[in-house]
């Protein structure tokens, strides 16, 4: 596979990624006007990137029999594009229901239409000759070829002007990942004008006699796959950016939090939920908070504060040198969730050895659980800590005397 083919399916792969990242998040929203064309958009457009690489143009050629049948199954997939760009614009800027379902008609009427005369020119047509890479070019000065390219490009033209319009009105009123995703839009935008202005100049250049070809095989493909993917970014990044940035959250705390999850999660019982690899971080989170929660409220009969005031004392000493110096209020909080870790520790050897609980009900621990912050920090505790390990240790030690 050459470079040629790349530019168009790395686009195509990243824009498919993008479609089936959005999939858990389109669970009953289907009725929501955006959400329809926001998916046409990463969808079409992944499939448009595919079609236009030439390895697939000479495929989908050799497949229906039809020379250059790929260029107006491309042009085709172009303009519904357009449609689906038009259509998302019209979602976003709001109003009644009506007035909303009556102009996403008339686009995807218009652009219907477009197809139609697209498809009839292809047939009217004479193109016998295979071109997988300068077909706009070659038949330049073909009879209804002509027409069926100029169709294309002017109504994708007018798509990309009405976007890129409609775009720079809002930037100044939308902030947040709205904001961005518009930003990505306008940048995407001058991309795909640049390629169509190097698809005119290449074709206006064959109308003159002139030879420069390389506009539109060599500058066009590189400036409409960077476009594409730019642009459904730019439509994806304002429904797709919250989620993934609380996916990204969540999996951050699950990976700080799993030291605690380990050393509880035996004590749940058989209702433990199992992962799947396609399980979400978010999923992850809330399942492994709820076995820390239930590990922690089975061990709650067994706390013993004494374990607790020891190891809160040799964790003052081991971080004061010097008692009459006083300790700073970050120190005092170290040492009190190395403590809390300890006594944790300790209290879980007891349930896992089933021996007779203290009752202990002045400790507070699980409140203190309840809290993110604090999840994290005994997690780290219990994975780092000398003086835990070592409540972990006289625990095992006293539960074997006692057998």
């Amino acid at each position: 596979m050459n470079g040629s083919s790349l530019v168009f399916y790395v686009p195509g792969a990243i824009l498919l990624i993008a479609v089936v990242v959005k999939v858990p998040s389109l669970k009953g929203r289907w009725r929501e006007p955006a959400t329809l064309p926001s998916s046409a958009i990463l969808l079409i457009g992944s499939a448009v990137c595919v079609l236009s690489a030439p390895p697939t143009i000479t495929a989908v050629n050799a497949f229906t029999g039809i020379a250059n049948f790929s260029g107006p199954l491309v042009y085709s997939g172009m303009s519904a594009l357009s449609a689906a760009y038009l259509s998302l614009m019209i979602a976003w800027r709001g109003g009644p229901r009506s007035a909303l379902k009556r102009r996403t008609l008339l686009v995807v009427a218009l652009y219907t239409l477009v197809i139609i005369g697209i498809v009839v020119l292809f047939g009217l047509a004479d193109a016998p000759v295979e071109r997988t890479r300068d077909m706009d070019t070659y038949y330049a000065n073909t009879p209804y070829m002509r027409e069926m390219i100029l169709l294309y490009l002017v109504f994708h033209t007018f798509a990309t002007v009405a976007l890129t319009g409609m775009c720079l009105g809002w930037l100044r009123m939308i902030t947040g990942a709205t904001r961005t995703g518009l930003t990505l839009i306008c940048i995407g935008s001058c991309f795909d004008l640049s390629y169509q202005v190097a698809k005119y100049t290449s074709m206006a250049a064959r109308w003159t006699g002139h030879d420069w070809d390389w506009l539109s095989t060599d500058v066009s493909p590189p400036l409409v796959a960077t476009a594409g993917i730019l642009v459904a970014a730019g439509f994806a990044l304002p429904r797709l950016g919250p989620p993934l940035a609380d996916n990204v959250r969540a999996w951050n705390r699950y990976r700080l939090q799993k030291p605690l999850w380990a050393e509880l999660c035996e004590l749940r019982g058989p209702a433990t939920a199992e992962f799947r690899w396609w399980t979400s971080p978010v999923v992850r989170l809330t399942q492994q908070e709820i076995t820390i929660l239930d590990g922690v409220l089975a061990c709650v009969p067994y706390l013993d504060m004494e374990i607790r005031d020891a190891a809160y004392a040799e964790a003052l000493r081991q971080s004061v040198p010097s008692a009459d110096s006083g300790a700073p209020q970050a120190v005092l909080e170290d040492a009190r969730v190395v403590a809390d870790a300890a006594m944790l520790a300790a209290a879980r050897m007891q349930v896992t050895d089933r021996h007779s609980a203290y009752h202990a009900p002045e400790v507070k621990l699980l409140e203190t659980v309840e809290r993110a912050h604090t999840r994290v920090r005994l997690a780290r505790a219990i994975e780092t800590s000398p003086i835990v390990a070592a409540a972990r240790r006289r625990a095992a030690l006293q539960n074997a005397h006692l057998e």
